[in-house]
């Protein structure tokens, strides 16, 4: 990104809701291998559930390059569809895909009162300032004072940049991948945020 005073963020909009399905889907695809195909298909399964005022863009030059979602354990940030779910996928694959798509989408093991937050990114962004950039601004919101999210336990570049941030890993976890064909488990690291740190 040359020139980072392009971008902005602010709230997303209604219209949004298509790119941050794909975002959406994009940052989770490999733990969908086996069950959605597409990253379109994934995409148009999660678009109607998506609460846009949960929330953030990054935009730079007109064009969403990266969302975050700010949610509690009250208030998820995504209520599927499933019948959405089964226009996409078919009546045969649309219960397990379902399935799938609520275990990735769920908000685990967060304590209540605190938030979480998801950052999906876009390949064609600079990661490293778009999420940056977009945590700035939902700590400027003050709304919490505990905030955590998910990482692959192998995403080193993401891990040094939220550590830089003043995030911290508070588990390991190993959750089983979302993927019939392949039953390898998912390692993640549950990190957290405090002012208090």
């Amino acid at each position: 990104m040359s020139n980072q005073k392009k971008l902005e963020i602010m709230p997303l909009e209604e219209h949004d809701r298509g790119v941050a399905a794909y975002l959406m889907i994009y940052s989770k695809f490999n733990e969908l291998v086996g069950s959605v195909r597409k990253i379109e298909t994934g995409a148009a399964a999660i678009k109607s559930g998506i609460i846009v005022k949960k929330f953030y863009k990054a935009v730079y030059n007109g064009k969403i390059v990266g969302i975050a979602s700010l949610s509690d354990t009250r208030s998820r940030y995504l209520e599927l569809n499933y019948d959405d779910v089964k226009k996409q996928v078919g009546i045969i694959k649309a219960k397990k895909i379902y399935s799938v798509l609520e275990n990735i989408f769920d908000v685990k093991n967060i304590p209540d009162g605190c938030a979480y937050i998801t950052f999906p990114v876009s390949s064609e962004g600079d990661a490293d300032y778009v999420v940056k950039a977009l945590l700035e601004y939902i700590f400027s919101l003050k709304k919490y004072t505990e905030y955590y999210t998910y990482i692959s336990k192998f995403d080193s570049e993401k891990r040094k940049i939220l550590e830089e941030i003043g995030f911290r890993v508070i588990e390991d976890y190993s959750l089983e991948k979302a993927s019939e064909s392949n039953k390898k488990e998912t390692n993640c690291l549950l990190m957290k945020y405090s002012e208090r740190f």
